[in-house]
């Protein structure tokens, strides 16, 4: 395995930590996580904290906790099999895994982006920085990986 790719794989292993790290957030403390991001949103986009929701009523509360746990689910589950796929097929420099990974981190990193961009202006700075982590995991090996027969 060359340099390029052991340094490509623990930067894709690091965007996954990163989201399974926000999946477990997600997933365990729903309510945690929602009165973190709620304050760094636009502020025309800006909900009620989380005690003005649960003001509000009970069922709105109950299901913005249930939707945070299942996006934390999917984020769990989809950055489980990113690091499963970064550190067994890709690592060994199969092409399958570096399209799958383009794949999937493109989709991520673009909604990212753009939901950061929309609705979470503080937050951009860290969508750029892990769209980086991600466009040097998949670039700094590819010539390597795409040209094996």
């Amino acid at each position: 395995m060359s340099r390029s790719l052991m340094v490509a794989v623990v930067l894709l292993l690091i965007f996954g930590g990163w989201g399974m790290m926000e999946g477990v957030i997600c997933l365990f403390l729903p309510e945690y996580y929602l009165e973190m991001w709620i304050p760094m949103m636009n502020e025309e986009l800006r909900p009620a904290s989380v005690t003005e929701i649960d003001a509000l009523g009970q069922n709105l509360l109950e299901f913005m906790t249930f939707t945070t746990q299942m996006l934390g689910m999917v984020m769990l589950l989809a950055t489980l099999l990113w690091c499963v796929i970064t550190l067994i097929p890709y690592r060994k420099g199969e092409k399958w895994s570096w399209y799958a990974l383009l794949v999937m981190g493109g989709f991520y990193v673009c909604g990212m982006l753009i939901l950061s961009y929309v609705g979470m202006s503080s937050h951009i700075l860290f969508g750029i920085i892990l769209a980086l982590l991600w466009i040097v995991g998949i670039v700094l090996p590819a010539k390597e990986i795409l040209s094996k027969t």
